[in-house]
C-alpha cells in the first residue's frame, strides 16, 4: 500500500475520532427530556442519606445521582447537587453508588457515571444528565420544577 494512502487513512481516523468526541463532549452534562411514566421506587434505591434511608422524595426537584467508586466526576457533581441542596429547601440530592448494583444500571439504562435523574416530587423521571453536570443545567432544571409546584 502506498505510503500516501496509508497516510490518508491515519488522518481519517484521527478525524472520525476528534469528531466523535467533540459531539460526546458537546452532548455530556446536558439535561434531556424524559417520558415523564418512569417513576424510581426509592425502596428498590435502599439509599441512605445522612444514616438514614431516604423514603420521600424532595418537595420539588429530587436529583437522583448515580456514581461508581472511582468516578472523579461523580465528586464534583455532588458538591455542586448538595450545594443547591443546601441553599432550596425545595430540593433533594440522593446519590446511589451503582458499582456493585448493577441491576439497577441495568433498570436506569445507566451507560456512564455519573449520571443524574431529575425527578419531580411524586419521583417521576422528567430529565437525565449525562455526564458532569453543568451548573446553569441542574439551576434550570431545579427551577423547572419550582414552577409546577
Amino acid at each position: 500500500m502506498p505510503l500516501e494512502v496509508k497516510l490518508a487513512v491515519v488522518i481519517a481516523i484521527v478525524a472520525v475520532a476528534a469528531a466523535a468526541g467533540l459531539i460526546w463532549r458537546s452532548r455530556s452534562g446536558r439535561a434531556r427530556s424524559q417520558d415523564s411514566s418512569e417513576t424510581v421506587d426509592l425502596r428498590e434505591l435502599a439509599a441512605i442519606k445522612n444514616g438514614e434511608l431516604v423514603t420521600a422524595f424532595g418537595r420539588g426537584t429530587t436529583f437522583l445521582q448515580f456514581s461508581s467508586e472511582y468516578c472523579s466526576q461523580c465528586r464534583q457533581t455532588a458538591r455542586m447537587l448538595n450545594e443547591l441542596e443546601g441553599a432550596d429547601s425545595t430540593v433533594l440530592h440522593i446519590e446511589v453508588d451503582i458499582t456493585n448494583r448493577l441491576e439497577l444500571a441495568k433498570k436506569y439504562n445507566i451507560l456512564q457515571t455519573p449520571t443524574t435523574l431529575v425527578l419531580d416530587s411524586k419521583g417521576r423521571v422528567r430529565s437525565r444528565i449525562g455526564g458532569l453536570a453543568k451548573p446553569q443545567v441542574i439551576q434550570e432544571e431545579a427551577q423547572k420544577a419550582t414552577f409546577e409546584i
